[in-house]
């Protein structure tokens, strides 16, 4: 066990090391270049322009660069932002718990919507519940997000005008934070939710297939005790492993909704860093949500052998 997890976390910090490198040349082949959101590099001199590309350590060569900017971030400290007078980790210590607190309220929906759902479906297979929640979950699956957060904007401003928009701290008001997180969480939660929705039904139905079902069926078990006393909890690995993807998912695809209706995240920041062509700041938001996404998958496998006593780590 404890080899497969020192190999995981192996396996892990090279894909996140990879992500570094692969991120950091990205951000300089996309056009924009960030001295130019500084002064206006058409009436500035040349050299000007070059003084502020060595004070911002853009004229270095691009190996010192990176190991530089890694350095920094193995250490904690992620430096400042190129456009904004700002330290780039106190910015990830103010919005980094706003987009986990938004992706846990969408995972939590997501479940809940997704085995209330897919339980029920398998439950009544064939049937109208059935078909009607498939239809249901194929509406929402096709729904991109941003389209239903802008949809629902623009209908609650001629309509109920609730406050959707903004955002307010525990500080300000338990109720309030929650409020201002609930509705952008639960857009990320359906669509998610139907996906799973469809995960579970199908696991579900491939579990009650199983010689053991049959077995239990032909003693007279209801249908009932076949579902949640017999396959439900065997059907769980595959849908286990979509959660957490879902939830590793949800914390990056928290840009769009964050953006939609303003709130304070990675998102907007990472969004606000790319128009800018902020370097460090892209760098280092990207490399702390694949950071997220690398865990939680990490999570997941070693989820598996606690859900299926069946499941083993073997060596290989």
């Amino acid at each position: 066990m404890l080899r497969y997890i020192a190999g995981r976390l192996a396996a892990s910090i090279g894909v996140l090391f990879a992500l570094s490198i692969l991120c950091f040349l990205i951000v300089r082949l996309i056009p924009g270049d960030p001295v130019a959101n500084i002064v206006d590099t058409d009436s500035a001199t040349p050299e000007q322009i070059a003084a502020i590309r060595e004070q911002l350590g853009l004229n270095r060569p691009w190996p010192e660069q990176y190991l530089t900017w890694l350095g920094g971030l193995l250490t904690g400290n992620l430096g400042r932002s190129l456009t904004m007078p700002v330290l780039l980790q106190e910015q990830v210590a103010s919005r980094l718990p706003v987009t986990i607190e938004l992706a846990l309220i969408a995972t939590v929906i997501a479940v809940l919507f997704g085995l209330t759902f897919g339980t029920a479906a398998a439950f009544w297979r064939g049937r109208v519940p059935d078909v009607s929640i498939r239809a249901l979950a194929f509406l929402l699956i096709s729904l991109p997000e941003f389209i239903a957060a802008t949809f629902v904007v623009v209908v609650n401003s001629f309509t109920l005008r609730l406050p959707l928009l903004g955002y307010q701290s525990w500080e300000q008001s338990a109720t309030g934070h929650l409020a201002s997180l609930l509705v952008p969480g639960m857009l990320l939660g359906l669509g998610s939710g139907a996906v799973l929705t469809r995960y579970v039904r199908n696991s579900l139905l491939d579990a009650l297939d199983q010689d053991y079902i049959r077995t239990a069926r032909a003693k007279g078990a209801s249908q009932l005790r076949l579902v949640f006393g017999h396959a439900l909890r065997n059907s769980l690995i595959p849908v286990v492993t979509v959660v957490g993807t879902t939830m590793a998912l949800l914390i990056g695809g928290t840009i769009v909704v964050e953006n939609v209706f303003t709130l304070p995240g990675m998102g907007t920041a990472l969004i606000a860093a790319m128009n800018t062509s902020d370097y460090p700041a892209i760098q280092s938001y990207v490399v702390i949500l694949g950071a997220f996404y690398v865990l939680i998958n990490l999570l997941v496998d070693l989820s598996y052998p606690l859900i299926d006593p069946r499941v083993r780590l073997v060596k290989k």
